[in-house]
């Protein structure tokens, strides 16, 4: 590194000195009154502060030309004329300097004053250098022109909706405060580009859904891709309470006989069921991150999930961390909370193992009951009807990749909530678009969204002591319930085996 000069250390001593230290510098420069020192300065000030707003010159200390009649006069009145010119120039010296004195010392802090500022600008900006700009090729007039008119399957790749379910969702939005600001200079992006953007986000994981490999895809920048997915969020968790919502009795009723159907009439209360599944993070979150560990080794969220038999959500748990029991995080949600104003006496909700087996919530047999014969088939076609549960967790998690690995730093309380909330938006717009497509859905597809976010939980029930000694304590009325399904189960079976031997007699 090469070394500073006198010079250039002077000068950024200056600068970097605080207004108190100028100050007594120059209450000290003025009692000294050292030509030589005010010379320095003014050199200094010409060469480091060419950008002064006023630039005067130091007036010179002008000389009297000889005077060849002065020669020629007498020696006395030369002397007084010698001693009263030296007196008066003497004065005139004096005051000269004075001034230059008061006007160098403005100009230069002044100049000093204006470059601190600067100065102080440069040193706030952790950047040594601004960046260049990056140039970036836009896909979205591929995806949201050609993709969108012409070629469906590509766009679905690309933003997870089909193109009219696209134009649906944007139709949902678009009248929303958060996309109509009042400044005439600084216009956001169409509706149509900051949902494509987000939708983007949620429907990637890994590299794909970082925001520097987002702003190349749409080719704008990362703040850009930051608002806009904030702003989509906010858009569709205003529609919250009316996309997410207990089923109607036209549901309800089609829910039951699609139970009755896969099982006997004596099951068809039992309309809904419940699973849980972990929305694994991208790293290990800053803020309390040993209770993000879950029991597969990774950092997460625990989410639990509620669903009708044809995987339409209709209540959810988000928010808890990935160590927290299924259990535990299914006692939180709406469903259980307020089970005696949403479940009549003789309704159900069906779930696995890891819940305690209770009136309103039938669980299969376990260990070592399940080993008895009766139990077996009772177990087996529970969990016929069951598994359109974990069908559901696939449908969503293969919708949106970002349930698989989600990039969001947690490192404070507001980032967890910030994590919370796209969750929660991508099971709005995921619940959304249910109603939209029901009906006209693509079977093929979203059996290819079930594959693909489909999780192998084989062998991974949680038991945890503390919840299986609170099931044995609620067991009683739950058993007994268990017990009748059962009960009427192998009396339907039984009457159908009849009916089969019958008609092969025939």
């Amino acid at each position: 590194m090469p070394r500073l000069s006198e010079r250039q250390a002077l000068i950024q001593a200056l600068l970097l000195a605080s207004n108190e230290e100028m100050s007594a510098y120059f209450q000290e420069y003025v009692e000294d009154a050292d030509m030589d020192d005010l010379e320095v300065l003014e050199e200094l000030e010409d060469e480091a502060f060419d950008e002064l707003e006023s630039d005067e010159s130091t007036p010179s200390t002008p000389r009297a030309s000889p005077d060849p009649e002065a020669s020629s006069s007498s020696s006395s009145s030369s002397s007084s004329s010698s001693s009263s010119s030296s007196s008066s120039t003497s004065s005139s010296s004096d005051g000269m300097v004075d001034e230059s004195s008061e006007d160098s010392e403005e100009d230069i802090l002044m100049a000093i004053t204006h470059y601190h500022d600067i100065l102080e600008q440069i040193l706030a900006d952790r950047r040594l250098r601004f960046s260049e700009k990056v140039p970036k090729a836009s896909q979205l007039p591929l995806v949201l022109g050609q993709f969108k008119e012409n070629d469906p399957k590509r766009f679905r790749r690309n933003l997870r909706v089909s193109p009219a379910t696209f134009d649906a969702l944007v139709l949902a939005i678009e009248d929303h405060s958060v996309f109509h600001n009042r400044s005439y200079t600084a216009k956001q992006f169409p509706v149509e580009i900051q949902l494509a953007i987000a939708l983007y986000r949620f429907g990637h994981f890994g590299n794909a859904a970082s925001v520097e490999g987002v702003a190349q895809w749409s080719g704008t920048s990362a703040g850009l891709i930051v608002k806009s997915t904030v702003r989509v969020i906010v858009a569709f968790l205003s529609l919250h309470d009316k996309v997410i919502r207990w089923p109607s009795p036209s549901e309800k009723k089609a829910a039951k006989q699609w139970v009755e159907d896969e099982s006997c009439p004596a099951w068809r209360d039992g309309f809904c069921m419940v699973d849980g599944t972990l929305i694994p993070l991208f790293e290990k979150p800053g803020h309390h991150g040993e209770t993000y560990f879950d029991r597969k080794g990774n950092y997460s969220f625990s989410i639990q999930l509620i669903t009708l038999p044809n995987m339409k959500i209709i209540d959810y748990v988000a928010g808890h961390t990935g160590s927290t029991h299924d259990a535990t995080v299914f006692r939180a949600s709406r469903t259980v909370q307020h089970r005696h104003e949403l479940f009549t006496k003789k309704e159900w909700i069906w779930a696995d193992s890891a819940y305690a087996l209770e009136r309103w919530c039938i669980t299969p047999y376990k260990k070592p009951l399940n080993v008895k014969p009766d139990n077996k088939k009772f177990n087996y076609h529970l969990s016929h009807v069951r598994v359109r549960s974990e069908h559901a967790v696939g449908y969503f998690k293969g919708r949106f990749g970002s349930m698989r690995g989600l990039r969001q730093q947690i490192d404070s309380p507001k980032a967890h909530k910030r994590a919370v909330a796209w969750i929660k938006a991508c099971l709005v717009i995921h619940t959304l678009i249910f109603d939209i497509e029901h009906g006209e859905e693509d079977e093929d597809y979203v059996e290819e969204l079930v594959a693909e976010g489909a999780e192998d939980d084989e062998g991974d029930e949680q038991e945890n002591e503390d919840e299986l000694a609170a099931e044995r304590r609620r067991e009683t009325k739950g058993q007994k319930r268990r017990e009748e399904l059962k009960k009427e189960l192998l009396k339907f079976l039984g009457e159908q085996q009849e009916v089969e031997d019958y008609m092969l007699e025939e």
